[in-house]
């Protein structure tokens, strides 16, 4: 059953493609508008941003899969002794998984949460959604500080 997990890490992997080819087409107009258009500052913050964003929901994706893999799916070979288990095998855990994935997403929110702010204007319907998005941000950094304040007690205690 472990081999059935691979074909969802091959997926993520080409969803990582299709981002790239997001990414690239994005960064294709941006230049293109730098060099040949007008762009105002605030826009060009915008797209700057909306590429950061992509980059890291990218390595979001590559950080589960390469995690899952090496969880999940290698680690039944190296149960013999004739075959080594790789150096950074041993530094993937559950735990450590657990708080990349939760920082990633914080990060995300955080960059999400920023271009929210900047793109609109202080009306009162805008100021609603900026508070918004800055109290889910809030709840991803306070689940990220509870992940990571369990698993220390649950260390301790052993």
């Amino acid at each position: 059953m472990r081999f059935t997990m691979l074909f969802f890490y091959i997926g993520l992997v080409g969803i990582i493609f299709g981002i790239l080819g997001k990414f690239l087409l994005e960064t294709y107009k941006l230049m293109n508008t730098l060099l040949f258009g007008h762009l105002e500052k605030i826009d060009l913050i915008i797209k700057v941003l909306e590429l950061v964003d992509m980059t890291m929901v990218a390595q979001l994706v590559w950080v589960v899969a390469l995690a899952g893999v090496s969880l999940f799916v290698t680690t039944g070979h190296f149960d013999k002794e004739d075959i080594k288990k790789p150096d950074w095998l041993d530094h993937v855990n559950t735990y450590n998984l657990k708080l990349k994935l939760a920082f990633a997403i914080i990060s995300i929110s955080g960059v999400h949460a920023l271009k929210t702010y900047l793109s609109g204007d202080l009306t009162l319907d805008n100021i609603q959604i900026v508070t918004m998005v800055a109290v889910i941000h809030f709840m991803f950094v306070l689940s990220a500080v509870g992940i990571s304040f369990a698993e220390r007690m649950t260390r301790d205690h052993k």
